[in-house]
């Protein structure tokens, strides 16, 4: 099996996980998300006309697209940011000098959902991570990051000393049960108002992408080649299947179908009652960012500079568009626009139906956080620490909003 990031690492690997975690590792260094410079590439979740999103910085933000397209001060209606902070491992350094800082800021990888009056954040800090519930009307966490308890906040687990392991993933709320994806193997269902445990289960290697939720099934994988379906009620597994290769992105459910993409250059649909594969289709590198379903299509953006369709019922593939550069950001679909955007930093708005080009859009830097699209709206989280709302029907800027010097 070979394996390629960004024409950058070619390696052999087939059961070893520890390799496949350190080519993971690089190629993210490559695609330039690693580093004290950049961290983190949070997509939106929006509720009530207010967007939510982790910052590169360790901060959550929401903030307002009508004060932002108006350049109102920040934070205006509906605005705030709260920096998150990592706690330190048991038992902190002091000496003549003073203390070592009992917190870090937080890497914020995982795209926050919204519930009700929550907002549901989980964070990376080294192999340790943590879920909090932060109130959207009054956000409540001091400077150090412990919460000062607003109505309905909490953090998993409770105790400052503890944690899960580090979150990548995005967070899912089905009904009042919140499931994430770990680090340390395990996906967990957290009571969504209250914050308590109600079942885990362990699938034995890293999960580095987000749960997908349908029927009262949990899909999740991890780097040992496993993808698991799981009872939402109560953790039992009802079956899983082992791959050549981990599974680089976060699975899409349509119907009795899920489809997603692994390190071996393969976009899968398989059968969610049974995990029979229904069919595969080989790209010249990952297929990273999650595909997107509709009707009887499925669209993939793929490291190798293009985006697919296929015919979602057998795979036979439909169009391909070439990019200047690695899909890495998940696509988004606006009426009968399918809207990709490059890691360079140009977006494409394409015929949903047909791959052609209607029009591009340059941000001017990379990006790497999914998209977010409400009406004829979408919204960008580029590296350099801004975040765009683009008009796809005419490819304007309607504005823009840089956050690194917000406290």
């Amino acid at each position: 099996m070979v394996n390629k990031m960004a024409g950058f690492f070619t390696i052999k690997s087939k059961n070893k996980l520890s390799l496949i975690l350190s080519v993971i590792i690089l190629g993210l260094i490559t695609l330039g998300c690693a580093g004290p410079t950049w961290q983190g590439w949070s997509g939106f979740t929006a509720y009530d006309g207010i967007l939510y999103f982790g910052a590169m910085d360790g901060k959550v933000l929401a903030i307002n697209p009508s004060a932002r397209s108006q350049e109102l001060p920040f934070p205006s209606e509906g605005e705030w940011v709260l920096p998150v902070k990592a706690p330190a491992a048991p038992g902190g350094m002091c000496g003549p000098l003073g203390c070592v800082p009992s917190a870090k800021p937080a890497t914020i990888y995982s795209t926050p959902v919204v519930a009700g009056n929550l907002v549901y954040v989980a964070t990376y800090a080294g192999d340790s991570g943590k879920v909090m519930a932060i109130n959207r009307l009054a956000p409540g966490y001091d400077e150090e990051g412990i919460p000062s308890w607003n109505e309905g906040e909490w953090f998993y687990p409770r105790k400052e000393s503890k944690f899960i392991g580090a979150v990548v993933g995005g967070l899912i709320v089905v009904k009042d049960t919140l499931y994430v994806g770990s680090s340390d193997g395990k996906v967990y269902a957290l009571d969504a108002v209250k914050g308590n445990e109600r079942w885990e289960f362990d699938t034995g290697g890293k999960i580095w992408t987000s749960p997908a939720v349908e029927d009262n099934v949990v899909y999740v994988t991890n780097y040992e080649h496993k993808f698991f379906a799981v009872s939402s009620m109560d953790g039992s597994l009802i079956w899983e299947i082992e791959l050549p290769a981990a599974v680089a992105s976060s699975p899409a459910v349509a119907g009795n179908d899920v489809f997603f993409g692994t390190f071996d250059n393969q976009l899968y649909a398989v059968d969610g009652t049974n995990g029979n594969v229904k069919w595969t289709f080989e790209g010249s590198n990952w297929f990273w960012s999650t595909p997107v379903v509709k009707g009887d299509v499925v669209y993939a953006g793929c490291l190798d500079h293009k985006v697919y369709a296929f015919k979602a019922s057998t795979g036979g593939q439909l169009w391909q568009f070439t990019a200047d550069g690695p899909i890495v950001s998940n696509p988004v679909l606006v009426d009968n626009l399918l809207v990709t955007v490059s890691k360079s930093g140009k977006m494409y708005v394409l015929e949903s139906d047909s791959g052609e080009l209607v029009r591009t859009v340059d941000i001017g830097y990379s990006v790497m956080a999914p998209l977010y699209a409400e009406e004829n709206m979408v919204y960008v989280h580029a590296r350099n620490r801004c975040v765009y709302g683009i008009d796809v029907q005419s490819g304007k800027k309607v504005w823009e909003f840089c956050y690194s010097d917000i406290k």
